[in-house]
């Protein structure tokens, strides 16, 4: 008898153990962000020019095998002012986004040269233009790094490296904010002895290609509102309750899965009602409803012990800064997409407490 009481209570123990248990379950969810530059509702069309210097090295390297030759500084750039205005007019943003034909300045130093105020008023007054981007600095380079490992005789790193700057004029001149700087990089490797140039030209045209390419895409996001992958998490465990609000999350039923986890809430413990608190901010963030968000994502800090470091700790407070970020870039946003702010009439908070 004794025995059989023992396995029960076992058993019993290996359930609530088991139900109790507890996952992290790792989402991704597309977020718009403002741009850094907000144009007035009146510009409609925007004119590229390129502004920038011939650099020293902007010269192409000859094979010396009268092969192919490697992409000189000036191919790549433009390379990526044509895939600019490319990325550019594929967002819709503007009625019509395109390149000025003529290069503005000449010069080979490492200056940078502004363009003046009335070069600007003449250009737009040219195509038309309300607005006008200017590429001031275009700097890329390729390098080859190839180090002896214990496991590869050569194992090479083919590398490319890009830097920017890009200024915005309205049509009378005067600049929109601050210059638009961008510094990236890509890289390659391989098991492989890229070390030999004149063995690797492609290779080498690919990734400042590449590279070219990369960096048009993402200072796009400069001028234009974006959307941005990011990742997002919620809490679940073996509960009959939490499985079904795990399995709502799959099938994007956010407020149902929301419903379950504010009955939950009220009766559970600290660390069981700091997750499900994350939680509800997430769905609420789902349904596009930020403000929310930030309010439950604040309840779940400020459940956190003092000095706490464990990983759900981290996890609440670099979910509330991504949080606090969106709700501060609001505004901004919603002005460069001409939606007008509707004032509050109260709280509208879809989950149910």
């Amino acid at each position: 008898m004794k025995r059989i009481m023992k396995q029960v209570l076992s058993s019993i123990i290996f359930i609530y153990i088991l139900s109790s248990c507890t996952t992290t379950n790792i989402i991704s969810i597309d977020i718009r962000q403002p741009a850094f530059i907000s144009f007035p509702p009146e510009v409609t069309n925007v004119v590229i020019v390129d502004n920038s210097p011939t650099l020293d090295n902007d010269d192409e390297a000859e094979n010396p095998n009268n092969g192919p030759s490697i992409l000189s500084m000036d191919s790549a750039r433009t390379i990526f002012l044509n895939s600019l205005v490319k990325f550019m007019n594929e967002e819709k943003y503007f009625n019509k986004v395109e390149l000025y034909p003529y290069k503005t300045y000449n010069g080979s130093n490492n200056d940078i040269t502004l363009l003046p105020a009335r070069k600007v008023q003449t250009i737009c007054h040219e195509k038309d233009a309300d607005a006008l981007l200017s590429l001031n600095l275009f700097a890329i380079s390729a390098q080859l790094e190839t180090e002896n490992t214990a496991y590869f005789s050569n194992y090479s790193i083919l590398g490319s490296k890009l830097g920017v700057i890009m200024r915005a004029y309205a049509k009378d001149g005067s600049e929109y904010g601050a210059p638009i700087g961008l510094v990236d990089s890509l890289f390659r490797q391989e098991s492989t002895d890229w070390s030999r140039i004149k063995n690797n030209v492609d290779e080498i045209n690919s990734l400042v290609t590449e590279m070219s390419v990369v960096g048009a895409d993402k200072i796009t996001s400069n001028f234009i509102p974006s959307w941005k992958t990011s990742q997002r998490w919620y809490y679940s465990d073996n509960s009959s309750e939490m499985k079904q609000a795990a399995k709502y999350v799959e099938q994007g039923k956010w407020l149902e899965a929301a419903d379950i986890w504010g009955e939950l809430y009220e009766d559970s413990k600290p660390a069981k009602k700091m997750r499900l608190a994350s939680n509800i901010a997430l769905a609420n963030e789902c349904l596009d409803d930020v403000e929310n968000a930030v309010k439950w994502i604040t309840t779940a800090f400020d459940m956190l012990p003092e000095k706490n470091r464990s990983e759900l700790a981290v996890q609440i407070a670099v979910y509330k800064a991504e949080l606090d970020a969106r709700l501060k870039n609001i505004p901004k946003l919603n002005k460069q997409l001409g939606i007008e702010e509707e004032p509050l009439e109260g709280d509208s908070d879809p989950i149910s407490e």
